[in-house]
């Protein structure tokens, strides 16, 4: 059962691994096209230019590292579930007539950090085991 357990967690964390990347590349682009954008307003940009990019290279640190400690983890944890917070209220925002878009595209943008932050969480109710190294 052991086995499982850890092929299980090796198949997420090189899930995550692919998922962060194209977090990375996704988030750069929209920063640099939210950067040059005309309109919006400036929590949307900020949403996009500086709280995404923050999130995504999170998210990096998380997957390509060996087991962060404690501390670390919270903190990436932290910037992850801000993320997903902000999307999510930008979301209802929109959906509400306060802000003018598509409310979907804010959901859209919280699909691999919230996949994130489900290992992260699994990073931080399991003990580090022994034999792996930490990334202390």
């Amino acid at each position: 059962m052991r086995t499982r357990t850890k092929d299980a967690m090796t198949a997420f964390k090189n899930t995550v691994r692919v998922l962060a990347i194209i977090q990375v590349v996704f988030a750069g682009f929209t920063a640099l096209v939210g950067a040059f954008a005309d309109g919006g307003d400036i929590w949307s940009r900020l949403l996009v230019s500086l709280i995404h990019p923050v999130c995504a290279v999170a998210i990096l640190l998380l997957a390509l590292r060996p087991r962060p400690a404690n501390p670390t983890l919270l903190a990436v944890l932290g910037i992850i579930v801000l993320t997903i917070a902000a999307d999510l209220t930008y979301s209802i925002l929109i959906a509400g007539g306060t802000v003018k878009g598509d409310f979907w595209l804010p959901i859209a943008f919280a699909i691999i950090p919230t996949i994130a932050a489900i290992y992260a969480l699994t990073l931080l109710v399991r003990p580090p085991s022994p034999e792996a190294p930490t990334g202390n």
